[in-house]
Formats: structure tokens, C-alpha cells, sequence
């Protein structure tokens, strides 16, 4: 356990469990650039201890310079392209149509990888047998990659002027996943009383909403090792505000209880279903207890 003053002094609102998540993925992040970095909450802010070097700063820059990509093989995307520009030939020869399709679901679903500065896979919503997959906010036509991309992009061209800034709004960076539940009803067609989607093809037309990129692409990171505990068949999922400085390894176990810490604060959340197969999280509020609805 590290007993030097933190690195990294970030504020954090646990009522938001995308923030909380968010956090999850710093210290995912900074063990794996700084290996034995541990973080902890402590009266509203999250905290790292790592080596010397360690800091939001840097660790900004190494999530800007890494680069976003999915696990398709160069053959794969190759093969695509040239499947896209036969647009002709795909219209009377019905298996290539069904090629690209196959290889455009391919490049909308699989794994997430990031390379370069930082190394990250990310499979987590693809993980149906440990239950992942029930926080997948996006829908299925939706293209995580392309989600990712965005996020990233958004928190390469954040200006981080203090720590709090780090989790700053922005403009015109495109959908994000949902997580910060903050967002509210911005991207319920439902909610606002029409669709964006058919007004994004024109940009006299489109409308951009605004998100939080480094909250959204960390809470997405950081989902990959660390998951609230499900209340079974009550839409509720816990997770615990570890209050001492631990590694990933042991924090990621006491986040979703399976493991108790003293005092640590305890919060629920829901998930908010605004179609079919689009959510988002709603805001968490202290822990109530394993009751039925």
C-alpha cells in the first residue's frame, strides 16, 4: 500500500457511476504505464500514487498518442474496402453484397484495441457468459470502434487546464456511449421527439449534442476489469468506493463486492432503457440494501 502523497488528485461525484468507472480506468491505466500504481477515493476526489513520473498530464498525453483500432486482420479491412468500391458488381452478385455485410459487422462489433503508448484490449461487451454485454448502451448498428474513435478524439483535444477540467464538456465530438449519466435525455429520439440520425447526412442539418470524451472512453476502459455487482432481476447493480490505496487486482474485486472494505461508501444504480437495445446509466444513490422491488 502506498503511503507517499498522491500523483494524482482528480474530483470525482460518485452519484455519477460513469464518473466512478471513469476513475476505474485511470488506474487501470496509470498501473500499466507506472506498474504498482494504486488509487483510492477520499473526500470527493480519486487519488494515484504511482513513481515519480507519474501525473494526469502524462497520462493524458500517452491516452492521446496511443492509437484506436479493433481486432480485424489487415486482410479483412483490405477485403472491404474493395468490397465497397464494387458497387456494381455487389448489385448483381449477392454473396459479395453478403461478404461486406459479414465484414462490416465484423468492423462494428469486435474487440476494441488500443496500441502505441498505452496497450489495452478491450472485450468486455462482447462477453456474454460474465454478463458484460448488459452494458453495452450502444445498439447493434451502432459501431463501437467508431464510438471509440470519437471519445478518443475528444480527449486528445481536451484543454486541461486543472484536474477538474478533465471530465469538461464538449461540442461536436460525435455519440458517446451513454456512461456519464449526466447526459440525460440527449440521445432518446423518444425523449426530444425526433431522431438525429436522419439529419446528420447534411451539415445545414446536423445536430451535435454534447458529451464528456475522457468520462465516456475511460468509463469504457475501465469496465473491461471493473463491473458493479447485479441485484438479480431488479434492474440495480452496487459498486464500492474503495477508501485505501490498492492495485487494480484487489480494488476491481471490492468495486463489485466481492469483497468488503470497513467503510467504504456503497452506491446503486440503474440502467435507463430507452429502446430495445439503447441505454444509459441514471444516477446512483446510496446503497439500499439486497430488498426486492
Amino acid at each position: 500500500m502506498k503511503t507517499a502523497n498522491p500523483n494524482i488528485q482528480i474530483p470525482v461525484d460518485l452519484t455519477n457511476p460513469g464518473q466512478f468507472f471513469a476513475c476505474c480506468g485511470l488506474l487501470e491505466l496509470a498501473d500499466r504505464l507506472w506498474p504498482g500504481a494504486e488509487g483510492w477515493f477520499k473526500n470527493g476526489q480519486f487519488l494515484i500514487a504511482g513513481s515519480a513520473d507519474c501525473s494526469l498530464v502524462r497520462l493524458r498525453e500517452k491516452l492521446s498518442a496511443s492509437v484506436v483500432a479493433n481486432t480485424m486482420t489487415p486482410a479483412q479491412s483490405v477485403r472491404l474496402e474493395d468490397l465497397t468500391s464494387m458497387k456494381k458488381r455487389r448489385e448483381i452478385t449477392p454473396k459479395l453484397e453478403e461478404e461486406k455485410k459479414a465484414l462490416e459487422s465484423l468492423q462494428r462489433e469486435l474487440p476494441i484495441v488500443l496500441s502505441g503508448s498505452v496497450s489495452f484490449r478491450n472485450d468486455w461487451f462482447c462477453d456474454d457468459f460474465a454478463g458484460g454485454s448488459r452494458f453495452k448502451t450502444w445498439a447493434g448498428q451502432q459501431s463501437v470502434l467508431n464510438i471509440a474513435k470519437a471519445m478518443h478524439t475528444g480527449t486528445a483535444g481536451l484543454v486541461v487546464e486543472s484536474p477538474s477540467s478533465f471530465w469538461s464538456s464538449t461540442r461536436g465530438v460525435g455519440l458517446p456511449f451513454n456512461f456519464d449519466s449526466d447526459l440525460g435525455g440527449q440521445g432518446s429520439a423518444l425523449d426530444i421527439g425526433f431522431s438525429f440520425d436522419p439529419l446528420a447526412g447534411s451539415e445545414a442539418t446536423k445536430i451535435e449534442g454534447t458529451c464528456k470524451p475522457a468520462l465516456e472512453l475511460l468509463c469504457f476502459i475501465g469496465l473491461q476489469r471493473f463491473r458493479p455487482r447485479e441485484i438479480p432481476r431488479a434492474n440495480r447493480f452496487v459498486f464500492t468506493a474503495w477508501n485505501i490505496p490498492l492495485a487494480p487486482s484487489v480494488a476491481s474485486a471490492i468495486a463489485c463486492d466481492a469483497l468488503m472494505l470497513g467503510d467504504s461508501p456503497r452506491y446503486e444504480f440503474k440502467l435507463l432503457y430507452r429502446t430495445k437495445y439503447l441505454k444509459s446509466f441514471l444516477p446512483a444513490i446510496p446503497f439500499q440494501g439486497d430488498r426486492d422491488e
